[in-house]
């Protein structure tokens, strides 16, 4: 799924759990409540959700019309109670991978959503035993296929929510999002380096990423280590191990501590401290 998408629907669930909460909840008629060891990973009321698929013979699901937090709670007001599906199964299963939301008609294409099942149909075999007899007996009476060619519900008409009010939510989603990169590009540009790279010689030419976990790992030891006891301590045990991982001689490393003391690149950062 994208990461995008991810982060905003599953906000948007959390949001709708929380608030769920704090009322009188209306179970649904099977058990949320997980099994014992042994058992089958999901719920009851899970495996009635993901019998849908096994039912109908698809791998997806169902239409969101927005991925904003109103468009969510639309689509569980119109669709739940037909998949058997909360926001906290939803939650849950996205979380394990189970399913995910990708764009009804691929990447690009439409802005509607779709469910789509993560599993082969023949791990959730028989979930939807109970729907398939319907499906199929209702394909008898209209001298359609069987289950297997069986064709999903079509899906209801946005009626609980207007779309105008759906394309504005989707409007600040995406604002938000601008907001969200454009702080983050400000705080990367007015970070403050602790890994001198323009001056090196050599770190200039290693990937970016490589300079940001040595940052990283230079200001975590730097709180670990409190006396300049210590810190002398640490540097000579980080030498030990450039001289045996690096296959440097005892001549090497001694040179190397002399290229150190002799040049003058970092001379102006060092007077600060």
């Amino acid at each position: 799924m994208n990461p995008v998408v991810k982060h905003i629907v599953l906000d948007s669930l959390k949001t709708i759990i929380t608030e769920q909460a704090a009322k009188e909840p209306i179970p649904l008629e099977t058990d949320n409540t997980k099994t014992s060891a042994g058992d089958s990973p999901f719920t009851a009321a899970e495996k009635k959700f993901l019998g849908k698929f096994d039912a109908y013979g698809t791998t997806t699901m169902g239409i969101i019309y927005s991925i904003s937090d109103i468009g969510i709670r639309e689509f569980i007001m119109r669709s739940g109670k037909d998949l058997n599906l909360t926001a906290q199964i939803l939650l849950q299963l996205l979380h394990d991978g189970i399913i995910k939301i990708v764009p009804y008609t691929g990447w690009g294409r439409d802005d509607s959503y779709t469910i789509e099942l993560q599993l082969p149909l023949e791990d959730i075999e028989g979930f939807g035993a109970e729907d398939k007899k319907k499906v199929e007996k209702g394909s008898e009476a209209s001298g359609a296929p069987a289950a297997g060619g069986a064709t999903p519900p079509a899906p209801e008409v946005s009626w609980t929510i207007k779309y105008g009010d759906l394309l504005k939510e989707s409007a600040k989603i995406a604002k938000r999002l601008l907001l969200s990169n454009t702080i983050a590009e400000s705080k990367q540009k007015n970070k403050i380096s602790t890994v001198y790279v323009t001056k090196s010689r050599i770190l200039k030419h290693l990937p970016k990423n490589y300079i940001d976990h040595l940052e990283q790992l230079i200001a975590l030891l730097s709180k670990k280590q409190q006396t300049s006891a210590e810190k002398q301590r640490l540097i000579a045990d980080i030498l030990d191990n450039l001289h045996v991982n690096f296959k440097l001689t005892d001549k090497q490393i001694a040179k190397s501590y002399e290229m150190h003391k002799k040049q003058k690149r970092f001379e102006k950062f060092a007077n600060k401290k």
